[in-house]
């Protein structure tokens, strides 16, 4: 079962990985980061829950 890992950078900002079993990390918040723990957690939920599950590319 995947993991999420959330957790302060050295720059003071959240960021958060989501890693397989195996170690791959599959998703990323992009290197951003946030300037606090509860958006970082709350933009993780959307997107392992799939709540940008109907975004169109372009």
């Amino acid at each position: 079962m995947p993991k999420r890992n959330i957790y302060k950078r050295t720059d003071g900002k959240w960021a958060w990985q989501l890693i397989a079993d195996n170690g791959y990390i599959i998703a990323t918040d992009g290197g951003q980061g946030y300037n606090n723990e509860a958006d970082c957690r709350s933009i993780s939920d959307r997107v392992i829950n799939g709540g940008y599950g109907n975004a169109t590319s372009n």
